[in-house]
């Protein structure tokens, strides 16, 4: 016997209120209502489900976060792209996968806006092609390039943005070296949180935090 919307939605309520979100997930997606039942199923810790009821509604990007919860990069990546962020498709792909010649076609057909964007977008490309051909001389230019560019952006996000790109970078190229470079850069620019990634960065990756700062820059002199 079919149960009627209303009586679904009053069941879910129920369910949800009881803490079974997964049940409340069910009857939402058994009164067509697939948006509430994504969120319930995220709640419910069930990713996939959520990411399938995303999809359905046509919200990859929502689905995207769920496929990359659980490891399912591919997934994510397609999802990415269909919801037309090649950028985080293809650095998806180039940092998570063996996908490197897919990473770099998407980052080669991205269209991106000067700043940030056009800077992830070389970052992603160059990092793509030292991954798949073992050639990093490219990429080693470009994020030399990227610690003398990085306090010039004008987004707070940006700069984070690309922080998080080039260190990741350098890291994948073995070159810590240049990780340190850029998280000089990010910390003379004053982008927020940046002494703390240092910190757990160095701590991690060289195993050793000497001369890592370890709080915010001060202000520049009046």
């Amino acid at each position: 016997m079919t149960r009627s919307p209303d009586l679904l939605v009053r069941a879910a309520f129920c369910y949800a209120e009881a803490g079974d979100y997964a049940q409340a997930a069910r009857c939402h997606e058994q009164a067509g209502h697939r948006l509430k039942a994504a969120e319930l199923w995220e709640q419910a810790k069930d990713p996939a489900r959520a990411a399938e009821c995303w999809l359905r509604e046509g919200r990859p990007g929502r689905a995207a976060e769920c496929w990359l919860s659980i490891g399912r990069y591919e997934a994510a990546a397609e999802c990415f792209e269909a919801a037309g962020d090649l950028l985080r498709a293809g650095w998806t792909l180039v940092t998570r996968t063996r996908s490197f010649a897919t990473a770099e076609q998407l980052f080669i057909t991205a269209r991106t806006e000067p700043g940030g964007q056009e800077l992830r977008r070389r970052i992603g490309r160059r990092l793509a092609a030292a991954r798949a051909y073992g050639e990093a001389a490219a990429l080693v230019r470009t994020l030399a390039g990227v610690a003398d560019r990085l306090g010039g952006l004008s987004s707070a996000r940006e700069r984070e943005e690309v922080e998080l790109w080039a260190v990741t970078a350098a890291e994948l190229v073995g070159r810590p070296d240049l990780g340190a470079l850029v998280f000089a850069a990010s910390y003379r620019a004053g982008v927020t949180g940046c002494a703390d990634r240092w910190q757990q960065w160095a701590a991690r990756v060289l195993g050793d935090t000497t001369g890592v700062p370890t709080g915010p820059a001060p202000p520049p002199a009046s």
